[in-house]
């Protein structure tokens, strides 16, 4: 056992590399308006941003590629990760990103700021669930020193009541991987299905099959994920109200969800389910209440520090951009209740008046056919759907930007390409009018990186260039046949945002 491993569970296996789409600061900022907070940094082109718990830095470099003014941190505790991290910023030219190895646990205020610029945005997914409480304490150390004021942290954690149904799961699994031989991941798989065998007969404190079975497809998926996810005794899912407790020392409040259609009562809930909340007794939190209705196992929280009301106003200038061509749209949310959809009219509306380019959300608002929809409504149903994303910075093709992006993809694919293609984890392909990434696969961003470095959106001679193996006619047809899907999805949207003339 490593010392490090007291800090982290599996501080001696790489992290699954995959980009995480709601650290982009368009989308931070729009969650915030939809729950009425106020943040709208005077300069966009110039934020500081630091990754808690960074893995392999396939964040930190988006982020960086998307920003060339941002100064963007990623810290992690697993000198591996760091190692890695650093090769693919320097592989891919990104002067702005950097990586520092640290212990939080070892974090206090006066350290932090001789390790740490202040910063605006903070990003801590997929930690505090999985660390001791010394960690927590130095991320909040860490954050009462070195967060802006005005600055915001994106938390995303294990939620409770949520994940109740996994604390005896988890803890079997933990416990019978440690009599297992070989390395973590393959006794993490035995243990997994000998638990999920066992439970079959004794289902009382188990998830329900579905939960099981979606588990155990994950672990043999992504074995390094189900290291991370389950073999730890620090394992921890906590309460929103507990988180919002842990972090009052650092001065933040609760700014609202990253995730606003999944945490919408109006979209989930029977009038009936939402009266019942309203008569609770007062003294229950109101996101425990929520939580108690919403299927919410997993909670991406955003925190202020100095929360301002009034976001609700930034609403109508937000600008949208189609994510997909405007025939392969449907503007419609899953939810507890059904499918959330628009009026056939509203939806031909918002999406013929996209097709013809970026859109502000009350220009939307004006289109006769949406009288009935408010800012609201419009920014929900297209953002939430997949069907639109908010700008940050007004689309505008660079070519001179096109090799720095070319070679940001090559890194990327160069590190991470095979373990994305086998985990099915995203990649992403910067994008400056965003402010960050486009979740992607391997085989996307490769064609978007091929497509950076001068080749034409022309099948046929992208397929001689990305077809494995080389000189193979057959591969070379599969692969053409693929890439005229991909460009037909992918190359209007890509043109719309300014990656591509």
């Amino acid at each position: 056992m490593t010392d490090a491993k007291s800090r982290y569970g599996a501080a001696d296996v790489r992290y699954v590399a995959a980009f995480q789409p709601e650290c982009g600061p368009a989308r931070l900022r729009l969650a915030l308006a939809m729950a009425d907070t106020w943040w709208n940094p005077p300069d966009p082109d110039r934020l500081t941003v630091l990754d808690i718990g960074c893995g392999r830095g396939v964040s930190v470099c988006l982020l960086a590629a998307a920003n060339p003014g941002w100064d963007v941190i990623g810290l992690d505790l697993q000198p591996v990760h760091i190692a890695e991290a650093r090769d693919v910023a320097r592989q891919g030219g990104l002067d702005n990103a950097r990586f520092i190895e640290a212990d939080l646990a070892e974090l206090t205020e006066a350290n932090s700021a001789d390790l740490l610029p202040e910063i605006d945005i903070i990003i801590c997914h997929g930690v505090w669930t999985w660390v001791p409480d010394p960690v927590r304490e130095g991320i909040v150390r860490m954050l009462k020193s070195r967060l802006k004021p005005g600055g915001l942290m994106l938390m995303g954690y294990n939620a409770l009541p949520g994940y109740a149904d996994t604390l005896h799961f988890q803890r079997m699994i933990d416990e019978a991987a440690r009599a297992m031989h070989g390395d973590e991941a393959s006794r993490g798989i035995a243990a997994i299905e000998a638990i999920s065998a066992l439970a079959e007969h004794a289902p009382l404190y188990m998830p329900e099959k579905g939960i099981l079975e979606r588990i155990t497809k994950s672990a043999r998926n992504a074995p390094p994920y189900l290291v991370h996810e389950w073999l730890t005794s620090f394992w921890r899912p906590a309460y929103h109200a507990d988180v919002a407790r842990a972090l009052v020392p650092a001065r933040l409040e609760f700014g609202g969800t990253a995730r606003p259609g999944s945490s919408m009562p109006e979209l989930h809930l029977t009038p009936a389910q939402r009266a019942a909340i309203n008569a609770a007794p007062g003294g229950i939190a109101r996101e425990t209440l929520l939580d108690s209705f919403l299927a919410r196992r997993f909670r991406s929280d955003i925190f202020i520090r100095g929360r301002r009301p009034g976001g609700r106003a930034l609403l109508g200038a937000t600008t949208l951009v189609l994510t997909s061509p405007p025939g392969k749209i449907k503007v419609q949310i899953p939810t507890q209740s059904g499918l959330a959809e628009l009026e056939p009219a509203q939806e031909a509306a918002l999406v013929g008046a996209l097709a013809e380019g970026p859109k502000t959300v009350a220009e939307l608002a004006a289109l006769p056919a949406c009288a009935d929809l408010n800012h609201l409504d419009i920014a929900l149903m297209l953002v939430e759907s997949q069907v639109a994303e908010p700008l940050w910075r007004a689309p505008r093709h660079d070519p001179s930007a096109n090799a720095r992006l070319a070679r940001v993809c090559d890194s990327l694919l160069r590190h991470f390409a095979s373990e994305a293609a086998a985990m099915r984890s995203p990649l992403g392909v910067p994008v400056a009018a965003l402010g960050s990434a486009l979740p992607v696969s391997a085989s996307e961003l490769a064609l978007c990186g091929a497509l950076l470095s001068g080749l034409p959106p022309d099948p046929a001679v992208l397929s001689v260039h990305l077809a494995r193996p080389q000189g193979d006619e057959e591969a070379r047809a599969r692969a053409e046949a693929g890439i005229v899907d991909v460009l037909a999805a992918l190359l209007p949207p890509w043109r719309g945002m300014g990656v591509l003339p």
